[in-house]
């Protein structure tokens, strides 16, 4: 009878990995790929067969003997973080099972047997429920094929019945999934589930000799096809009284390839520490800005995946997906929000690029409110805030600034540029729920109201926190946005040599004027640096941070929920860590950027840079850039009434005429001199 021994085909945990820094491209070259040394494992033992011969030639049967295939299933790929850390591994479980044949000669019997098996046992042992149709149909059709009475068993209880077992009883093997870290990185992986349970009918042409699996959730279920691994088969000749007469493997299961992650495991245990303190929901997403690599993607709060390791209760599974806090919602993936002022940098790209905003010659004022359509749209500054160019703008986050901007550009510019950066389109994860948010259609987002939304990423602007990291990433780079890469390169489970890389490539290419991006980023190193910027909590002596925050509404079962951003990257290479956070507010809670999303990315950050080699990152020099004076604002009427305004009206000129700037080429209008910003910046300790 076939006895699967105690050994899996698993590399040992704590496996040890050589991995190479990554070469990072500068802005504007094409990236390239890293050389990384390939990881090396310890020698993989394999699942034999007990070979059952009985006879000399056996597979030149009686006609009245019957030949089977039996498939076995092979051991899924191990899962590596790129700092060495198992993330999913096989390993063998034990369960109990009855062979029918040597105690039961009818059906009514084996049921009777079967009934009695659960009183000569623990009561803690998981024994399934099983129908006497069931049992009789596994008698009538197979009764040499073990009949499994049990789930998989505890080490405990295999300890104690390896000491004895009934005569027809046995502990069978099979593999189970184990993911050590448990809810670190969960809704990345993701978890298995059994594809085929124990059959008890007539054999049919595909049989295995225990279940296979297959991917559910996660990266474990995009990539199920390659995880698998090859399954094996076995010969089986039983003859007319059931007996197995020969039995042997005819192919050996190959396990799946080892799989090597960008995640760093290190920082991912910093986002996830982080985002508990919070106290609420959120997420917190790190990448490379230059291959596209993965450092750190975290959704809180999150569940352990060890719970739907042979099938999850109904009332644990229950108790997760009615949770208040959704535990099994990926929000860095497939979570789409209103961006808020996170969106605003795009939108003053989109109005450079169409020549409705001249660099910083165009001033448009700050008012504390505008009536536009007959709507009145407030600024998140309750006094004015004066006349302000593109940089002032992004630095005190000025929504009446941004509507004046988008109002004068048109939806066509802010979506195409929109685009360019990823918004819109799922972004090419493997896994199985990626949010391509929404980028509204500009022929039908184009009346006064919807623009002014659109300017400060409200209305039916939406993205995920994966896609404005992403972005982010673009304008670190300043001229293309990487294509997302969360698996770097495969390995044989045994020689540890490699099978597969994955070069970094581009998604999207910009296509911006140089001096347009460097526009927006010295905005957005004013927003954490400058003194009157919305992020000074997140600033850092070195290496310097960019950032953008954002504070959004959203409607969740009807009700108005708060959401808090801050999206940027760090002025440092190798790697260009882009960034983005958002965190949930409860109830009517109301949350701000500054206060509620900056601390969890620099909780992360300065902990990253303060051991750079704990985290493999480069600590730069210094800055990489010069950020020169940012000009604050002069007084300008409180409010702005607005019913008609834009490119197709007129108005907009009225507003360049009266406060300067106006298209490219036009007449410079000198700065006022008040609020001047050091041309070298004093960087507060972090």
């Amino acid at each position: 009878m076939l006895r699967l021994l105690q050994k899996a085909v698993v590399p040992l945990a704590g496996l040890p990995l050589a991995l190479a820094g990554l070469v990072c491209p500068a802005a504007g070259e094409e990236p390239s790929a890293p050389l990384s040394a390939r990881p090396s494992f310890e020698a993989v033992p394999r699942v034999p067969m007990e070979r059952i011969d009985h006879g000399p030639t056996p597979m030149t049967a009686l006609p009245d003997w019957h030949l089977h295939t039996f498939r076995i299933p092979a051991p899924r790929s191990v899962i590596v973080s790129a700092d060495g850390v198992v993330l999913a591994r096989n390993r063998i479980g034990r369960r109990l099972v009855c062979r029918l044949r040597e105690s039961a000669k009818t059906p009514e019997e084996a049921i009777a047997r079967l009934r009695s098996l659960p009183a000569a046992f623990s009561p803690d042992l998981p024994f399934l429920k099983i129908t006497d149709e069931e049992i009789r149909r596994h008698f009538q059709h197979r009764p040499w094929v073990p009949f499994a009475v049990t789930g998989v068993i505890s080490e405990v209880f295999v300890e104690a019945l390896g000491q004895g077992l009934p005569a027809d009883c046995a502990l069978d093997s099979v593999y189970v999934r184990e993911y050590p870290e448990r809810e670190l990185a969960a809704h990345l992986v993701g978890y298995i589930g059994v594809s085929l349970p124990d059959q008890h009918g007539p054999i049919g042409k595909v049989e295995y000799t225990f279940p296979p699996t297959e991917g559910r959730a996660g990266m474990e279920k995009s990539l199920d096809a390659a995880w698998r691994g090859r399954d094996g088969e076995a010969l089986r000749l039983v003859d007319p009284a059931g007996q197995v007469r020969h039995q042997e493997v005819v192919r050996e299961a190959k396990p799946g390839d080892t799989v090597v992650l960008t995640l760093h495991l290190g920082m991912q245990r910093l986002a996830k520490r982080m985002l508990e303190r919070s106290g609420r929901p959120g997420a917190f997403v790190a990448l490379d800005a230059d291959t596209g690599d993965i450092l750190a993607m975290v959704s809180h709060p999150s569940f352990d995946p060890n719970l739907f390791e042979g099938g999850i209760s109904q009332q644990t599974y229950a108790s997760l997906a009615d949770s208040p806090g959704a535990p099994l919602f990926d929000r860095a993936v497939g979570g789409a929000y209103p961006p808020g002022s996170t969106f605003k940098p795009f939108v003053a790209l989109a109005g450079m690029e169409a020549g409705q905003i001249d660099g910083t010659r165009t001033l448009f004022p700050g008012p504390v409110g505008m009536v536009i359509g007959g709507r009145y749209f407030k600024n998140h500054s309750s006094t004015p805030e004066g006349l302000m160019d593109v940089r002032y703008a992004l630095v005190r986050s000025c929504n009446t600034w941004f509507y004046q901007a988008a109002l004068n550009t048109g939806a066509e510019p802010i979506s195409e540029v929109s685009r360019r950066f990823g918004f819109g389109s799922a972004p090419d994860l493997p896994l199985p729920a990626v949010a391509p948010g929404n980028i509204p259609d500009p022929a039908v987002y184009n009346d006064p109201r919807s623009l002014a939304n659109f300017s400060i990423g409200q209305g039916q602007v939406l993205v995920s926190p994966v896609q404005l990291a992403f972005a982010m990433a673009g304008l670190a780079n300043g001229a293309y946005v990487p294509k997302p890469r969360l698996v770097r390169e495969s390995a044989d489970p045994v020689t540890g040599e490699a099978t597969g890389y994955i070069e970094p490539a581009v998604a999207h290419s910009l296509g911006l004027r140089p001096e347009d991006v460097d526009l927006v980023r010295d905005g957005l190193w004013g927003v954490v640096n400058h003194g009157a910027g919305t992020a000074g909590g997140a600033s850092m002596r070195n290496p310097v941070v960019y950032g953008k925050t954002g504070t959004s509404q959203w409607a969740v079962d009807g009700k108005m929920r708060y959401l808090a951003w801050f999206s940027g990257w760090v002025d440092a290479e190798r790697p260009r860590i882009a960034f983005a956070a958002v965190t949930q507010g409860e109830g009517r809670e109301t949350l701000s950027g500054g206060r509620s999303a900056a601390p969890i990315a620099a909780g992360v950050l300065r902990e990253v840079y303060k051991e750079p080699e704990s985290y493999a990152v480069t600590l730069p020099q210094g800055p990489s850039r010069r950020v020169s004076a940012i000009v604050a604002a002069a007084p300008v009427p409180e409010e702005i009434v607005i019913d008609e305004f834009g490119p197709q009206h007129g108005i907009g000129g009225f507003f360049r005429r009266l406060f300067g700037g106006g298209r490219r080429g036009g007449n410079a209008n000198p700065y006022p001199q008040s609020g001047r910003f050091p041309e070298e910046p004093i960087f507060p300790q972090p």
